[in-house]
């Protein structure tokens, strides 16, 4: 899997309970991948369809580095499918926790805002 994109954990970004919300994580998520996915298939005009599978498996406190994985796992007309793995990365202590592993799908939209068939014609680049 490739790193997508890293965030570090503010206060700002944490529960009543000092656990990151779980909705900044999903958003994390879906921005890095969205941006993953548009460089690996050369189009903007894209959006999310799915999240699958998401079940967070720990939490990351303040100070903890966000380290967000991914891959593409298949293409379909219009669709793609990504999976994702998000750890945490505690600099202190050095240890390493699976938040959440998932599936994403995104869409291509035309410009008619329909899905659009982009991958008739395309292979991922290797």
């Amino acid at each position: 899997m490739d790193l997508v994109t890293q965030h570090l954990v503010q206060p700002d970004d944490l529960n009543y309970h000092n656990n990151l919300f779980g909705g900044k994580m999903l958003s994390w998520i879906d921005e890095g991948m969205a941006m993953f996915v548009m460089t690996k298939i050369q189009y903007t005009n894209i959006v999310t369809i799915s999240m699958d599978n998401v079940v967070f498996r720990s939490p990351a406190r303040a100070g903890d580095i966000i380290q967000i994985y991914g891959k593409v796992l298949k293409l379909g007309k219009s669709s793609i499918t990504s999976k994702t793995l998000a750890i945490t990365n505690n600099p202190e202590t050095r240890k390493l926790s699976e938040v959440i592993e998932s599936e994403i799908t995104y869409v291509c939209l035309g410009e008619n805002g329909k899905p659009y068939p982009h991958f008739r014609k395309f292979t991922l680049p290797t």
